[in-house]
């Protein structure tokens, strides 16, 4: 393929990424070796292709570790010491330049696995067994899209017609698609996960994506999108008719210690697998909060939101930089020192809570606002009596916890945007790259990730798309 190609959608991609396996797939056939025709033209071969699919996303360019860390070094959660291993200071410092290797690793990774997901779409094999792997690929390509439109648009619910990212649907060498709108990715996030849900399987283990996993999804893509009715239908339809159960209070510790595969419903909706074969290795995400680089540090304004008596406390560890000054550290992922890694958690039934909290505010319906926040309160603080607020002081409480709740695992940042707040760090920290100090307001460019240097000299149709102030 010559140099004016679509980067994102080289063939060779796929061969690449539908080769490794998880520690529940055991079939490494290549399929990724053959014409698409031939690859996926029966239900074991889509399977296997599936497989490749969930271990894309295991890429340290994804949830392997960009994705979860940028959602919070880039707000207010976390902070990187200056004694580092060199990754991520532009981001922190609000300085990435279109050339960066972070900026172009997120797209080219989520463009080849939305190229796999693609290529089990439009497989040939259309019976009973094939829709429920394609329904898989629905939602991990709607899961890829989410993450791109966020990373690289603007929040929907300030500028839906701004520039998103662009539609690949299916496989085109030739295609040299220009950005959709916001608004236009969104529609196709939604109708993918409508579909995926139509046929998707039931819960089986948290490493598979299922039915009540894909509408947790889709009640967060609403709620981004300001649907909150529609948000609040499907976060209340999981957790009223779903299997999931959150975690109590005494299990919460443990249950972050565990590696292992879910299969009981508790907490975890959907996951991503990493086990002793089938990992980051030393580049794992646990590696950058405690244990090998340790790069980060848990933000003290925000571990003083944590009382005495909330589980999610004993999550944070007190302890000391590479240079030997106190930091709190997270304690979130605690495996990546031992031969089966952390999981990677994409979406939590606590979250689905918050989306139902946060949507009946919203709807100012406040008693089951409080009823949803206090009820997984109940499973995180027992001694907390539970909030009694109602109105604008009640969605800020919402937010607040889900500050709290989902802390290092990369949603603060895009709680800002959709928020429209700014980032505010007014905390000195000590042993930290200049940064620490920031005052990003909403609206600023850099809140936006550049389109890749490597995509605009490669595609003319995006060449003059770049976002504003690069």
């Amino acid at each position: 393929m010559n140099k004016h190609k679509l980067y994102f959608i080289w063939i060779t991609a796929l061969g690449l990424a539908l080769g490794s396996c998880s520690k529940s797939f055991v079939d490494k056939t290549p399929a990724g070796a053959l014409p698409t025709n031939e690859a996926l033209n029966t239900p074991q071969l889509l399977s296997t292709a599936l497989n490749g699919l969930y271990a894309e996303l295991r890429n340290v360019d994804q949830f392997g570790r960009d994705f979860p860390i940028l959602g919070d070094l880039m707000a207010d959660n976390i902070w990187l010491q200056a004694r580092n291993s060199g990754r991520y200071v532009v981001q922190w410092e609000y300085n990435t330049p279109v050339a960066d290797g972070v900026v172009q690793g997120m797209w080219q990774e989520s463009y080849n696995g939305i190229l796999e997901a693609n290529q089990i779409i439009d497989a040939p094999d259309t019976g009973a067994a094939a829709a429920t792997v394609k329904a898989q690929a629905y939602a991990l390509r709607a899961l890829l899209y989410f993450k791109l439109v966020n990373i690289y648009g603007g929040p929907y619910t300030f500028d839906s017609t701004g520039l998103g990212v662009p539609l690949v649907l299916h496989y085109n060498v030739n295609a040299l698609p220009a950005r959709s709108t916001v608004a236009q990715v969104y529609a196709q996030i939604v109708s993918d996960l409508n579909k995926a849900m139509a046929s998707a399987p039931q819960y089986v283990s948290s490493v598979f994506i299922s039915h009540y996993a894909i509408e947790g999804l889709l009640a967060r893509v609403y709620m981004y999108m300001g649907d909150y009715a529609d948000a609040y239908a499907a976060a209340t339809d999981v957790i009223q008719g779903g299997p999931f159960t959150l975690v109590t209070p005494q299990a919460l510790t443990a249950f972050w210690n565990n590696p292992g595969v879910q299969t009981g419903g508790v907490e975890v909706m959907f996951e991503i697998d990493c086990d002793a074969v089938n990992n980051n290795g030393t580049d794992d995400l646990g590696a950058f909060y405690e244990h090998g680089y340790q790069d980060v540090f848990c933000d003290s304004a925000l571990a003083s939101l944590y009382s005495p008596t909330d589980a999610r406390g004993q999550l944070l560890v007190y302890g000391y930089t590479a240079a030997f000054v106190p930091a709190i550290l997270v304690n979130k992922y605690p495996n990546s020192l031992n031969t089966d890694k952390d999981n990677l958690k994409v979406i939590r039934l606590a979250e689905v809570y918050l989306i139902a909290a946060e949507c009946a505010n919203r709807m100012n319906d406040d008693a089951d606002a409080r009823q949803w926040l206090n009820a997984l309160m109940a499973q995180r603080d027992p001694a907390f009596a539970g909030y009694p607020d109602s109105g604008p002081t009640l969605l800020s409480d919402i937010i607040t916890e889900r500050r709290k709740e989902l802390a290092f695992e990369g949603d603060r940042f895009y709680d800002l945007q959709r928020l429209g707040q700014d980032v505010n760090r007014l905390h000195d920290d000590g042993d930290d790259v200049t940064g620490d100090a920031l005052n990003i307001p909403f609206g600023y460019f850099a809140r936006l990730m550049p389109i890749p240097q490597q995509e605009i000299l490669r595609n003319p149709n995006i060449a003059s798309q770049q976002n504003p102030g690069y």
